[in-house]
């Protein structure tokens, strides 16, 4: 069993990339991204494999308590430093503290302005306004979370863009020690510590730390749910505490993301049915089945759950006039319209694509292009972990982050962002925790799988950049 990540894949994995890159750059040479955006990219993957080979070497002999106390400072200082580069950066390119230029879909500066309208009536002592339209008919409850957060930090920061992103750097580090706890507790120190690191130097973990926007708070909150529900079904008695502890994470989550907020119902639900005997006694699991669908029901009878289904169906149903707003908007790709959902079905894991070119409006897929090639070559171990614990028969230890990965990625198939690397980002540390179980369980048997993997991610990092540009009749 493999302690580290191996220097095989990390060569191989950079190499793949710089190989892609290049050709792409050569055959679109009209439209290669800017050098800051290719020398990022370039950051973010040699970064990622040569450092996760270093430190997943180096710290392998450390204390647990150690290993945390470490992790969480180094990813916290490190977010930090990064946050404070990245507002330099932008505002030296296109003079503007955000991830895109002012004129562009900029969903972090709608928060942010938000959060300070919320604030000076905090102020003014009278939040009445913002009741009224949090609670109007077209504003959406996943919509409000963050912006309730946002004002009281504001408070404290007086409307300060930069200072605005400070608290990422705190739920990322968090989200590594949960991280690395939840996965030690589902497959041991060697899978924790690997996973860790992953989640450490992920570069969507980065993107998002640096702009003022939900993710990492939705994360943290979302992983935090998950370790506390691990941690519930481990337990010898029932604990009440915990159990509410769960509830009250579950709710909050419908002010983040309410699909997420199901989803995580369900996972637990799940593992409740089907995890080991040897996990949780009969007694146990009956009691807490019972009172989750007692309050499961009261739910169903209010008429929440009939709306949520409902929203749910709608989205469904629009997904076709999606891809045609998508096809026929400005600066859009016409080939969208043709792309049916049953293409995304056995890349869900892989997806997204790297974006490789300059596309007008895109320069946030241009900065994360070097992030969306790691995600696409971690599921190839992710993806073989999932078959392992199915076929040693090992899923019933961790049906709830299973089931919780599953799940998400359903719903993702049945949405409209199914390639939106915004939406895949609450399953990218759950990702990291099966990669670092394929890794750790890697053998010489499954060389070839992989070679052939490097092999496919070169296609389709060609083919997905010809796509993005023949759409718009570039080529």
């Amino acid at each position: 069993m493999l302690s580290f990540f191996p220097r095989y894949f990390s060569f191989r994995a950079i190499i793949s990339y710089c190989f892609a890159l290049s050709v792409v750059s050569v055959y679109a040479w009209k439209f290669s991204m800017p050098w800051y955006w290719i020398l990022l990219g370039l950051v973010e993957v040699f970064g990622f494999f040569y450092f996760s080979n270093f430190f997943s070497k180096n710290w392998a002999q450390k204390r647990s308590r150690s290993f945390e106390k470490n992790m969480f400072w180094i990813v916290f200082c490190v977010r930090v430093v990064w946050i404070f580069l990245f507002y330099a950066i932008t505002t030296m390119l296109w003079n503007t503290p955000w991830e895109q230029p002012i004129g562009t879909n900029i969903d972090s500066y709608g928060c942010f302005q938000e959060g300070v309208w919320l604030a000076e009536m905090i102020r003014d002592g009278d939040i009445s306004h913002y009741i009224k339209y949090a609670t109007s008919a077209g504003k959406d409850i996943a919509d409000i979370g963050y912006p309730i957060f946002m004002a009281l930090w504001n408070l404290i920061t007086n409307d300060n863009i930069l200072l605005s992103r400070l608290p990422n750097a705190l739920f990322d580090a968090w989200t590594v020690i949960l991280i690395y706890r939840l996965s030690k507790r589902n497959f041991g120190e060697s899978v924790a510590r690997m996973a860790a690191i992953f989640v450490f130097l992920m570069p969507t973990m980065f993107f998002f730390a640096s702009t003022t926007m939900k993710e990492s708070l939705m994360v943290m909150l979302e992983v935090w749910t998950l370790e506390r529900g691990d941690f519930f079904l481990r337990q010898k008695s029932i604990k009440w505490k915990e159990g509410l502890t769960i509830i009250v994470f579950v709710l909050l989550m419908l002010l983040f993301r309410t699909v997420l907020s199901w989803v995580l119902a369900l996972a637990f639900l799940c593992a409740l049915t089907l995890s080991s005997g040897r996990l949780m006694s009969r007694g146990k699991r009956w009691i807490t089945a019972l009172v989750i669908s007692i309050a499961g029901i009261m739910m169903f009878l209010g008429g929440f759950f009939i709306q949520q289904t409902e929203e749910l169906s709608l989205d469904y149903e629009q997904t076709t006039n999606n891809f045609e707003y998508r096809a026929h908007r400005k600066e859009g790709n016409i080939l969208v319209e043709n792309l049916d959902k049953a293409v995304f079905i056995p890349l869900i894991a892989t997806v997204p694509f790297p974006t490789m070119i300059d596309i007008s409006y895109q320069q946030a897929q241009q900065i994360q292009n070097g992030g969306f090639f790691i995600k696409n070559i971690m599921s190839f171990f992710c993806l073989l972990a999932l078959v392992l614990m199915l076929l040693n028969k090992e899923w019933k230890q961790s049906v709830m982050i299973i089931s919780f990965y599953l799940g998400y990625l359903a719903v993702l198939l049945l949405s409209s962002y199914a390639h939106s690397g915004r939406f895949h980002q609450p399953v990218v540390p759950l990702e990291m925790i099966f990669a670092a179980y394929g890794i750790a369980h890697f053998t010489k048997k499954y060389l070839k799988g992989f070679q052939l993997f490097l092999l496919f991610e070169l296609v389709v990092c060609l083919g997905w950049n010809w796509f993005k540009l023949k759409g718009r009749g570039l080529v």
